[in-house]
Parts: structure tokens; sequence; C-alpha cells
């Protein structure tokens, strides 16, 4: 994996960029996507929204 810290401030950046300002959670994964498009594999894909699931559970109270 590229440098860690590399990738959340290639994201915060991303997301700090964005010019509209109505939108949806399908613009946050976009400008996600779009940075860690570039360099992840399939297994890190799976970790990736495996995390994420983990990291909505812990949030809204579903998670056991």
């Amino acid at each position: 994996m590229k440098n860690f810290k590399e990738i959340l401030k290639e994201i915060s950046e991303s997301l700090d960029k964005v010019q509209y300002e109505h939108g949806d959670f399908s613009d946050v994964g976009n400008e996600i996507g779009i940075v860690i498009g570039k360099t992840i594999t399939d297994e890190q894909f799976d970790d990736f929204i495996m995390g994420l699931k983990h990291g909505i559970s812990l949030s809204n109270g579903t998670h056991f």
C-alpha cells in the first residue's frame, strides 16, 4: 500500500476541493474512489468495504 498518511491527505484535499454546495453520499464515495482507485487492489477494496461497514455499525448502533 502506498503511504497511509499520504492517501489520507489526498482524500482530505480532494474533499476540500469539492466546488458544489449540495451533494449526497455517492458524491463522497466518488471523491474517495478517485483517490484510492489509482492504487487499490481487489483485496484492499474488500478490506475498505469491510472497514466502511464496521465504522458505520459503530456509529449507528448496529455493531455487535
